[in-house]
């Protein structure tokens, strides 16, 4: 039986933009109990992020596309500007990173590959643009974030929300601040969700595809 606590969390209509960002960070807190531990919270955090998300689906706004061409451009862009930029900009400290490889076994190396992909390209764009861009965007405009149009622009609400996502990427958040900028103009731009999250997806993906034929892990 549902907590009223509970039943009140969840109907409030912040829920299904806050809670799997949430989520996700409750894992990736996780992740960091161990070296290694990423290995097998990965998986497992993708597949609940992404069924969370399937979820609560219903009481999210349309992903629907205004300006793919657009979105898709401004993701390579991104991808551009991360693998130019991001060795220069973070001085070495990038070191370490996912490396599927260092198990012998082939099967379970392209396993967490395909899971890692999976989580960069799909669950990872959904969760992040609903939380920064979905609500925060809108809620630093106004607490009843849901009167405030998707992609509406003011210069405290872009400004704290890019800043906030180019802070949670460490050594890279100088070019993460690039990022967040581009991600918010494609979002004030089309007033899509759904631009935004394919945006990133590409930006993600190709980062993907582009540590697996360098071996350049510490993107990861």
């Amino acid at each position: 039986m549902e907590t009223a606590m509970y039943t009140r969390l969840k109907e409030n209509p912040a829920f299904p933009f806050v809670a799997p960002f949430v989520l996700f960070m409750i894992f990736l807190a996780l992740e960091g109990i161990h070296s290694s531990a990423v290995y097998l919270i990965y998986p497992i955090k993708t597949v609940a992020v992404g069924l969370f998300i399937l979820w609560i689906l219903s009481r999210l706004p349309s992903f629907d596309l205004k300006r793919p061409a657009l979105a898709v451009s401004a993701g390579v862009f991104v991808f551009t500007l991360w693998i130019g930029l991001g060795p220069m900009i973070s001085m070495g400290k990038m070191e370490g990173g996912f490396n599927p490889f260092l198990f012998e076994n082939k099967e379970i190396a392209w396993g967490l590959v395909a899971f890692r992909i999976l989580g960069a390209a799909l669950v990872v764009p959904v969760m992040e643009e609903l939380f920064w861009r979905g609500f925060l965007m809108r809620y630093l405009i106004k607490e009843n974030f849901e009167d405030v149009q998707l992609g509406t622009y003011s210069h405290f609400s872009f400004w704290v929300t890019t800043l906030l996502f180019a802070s949670v990427h460490g050594a890279l958040a100088p070019v993460a601040l690039l990022a967040g900028i581009i991600y918010g103009a494609i979002f004030i731009r089309t007033k899509s969700l759904g631009d935004v999250i394919l945006a990133h997806g590409v930006t993600n993906l190709l980062l993907g595809l582009y540590v697996l034929n360098t071996g350049k892990w510490y993107f990861w």
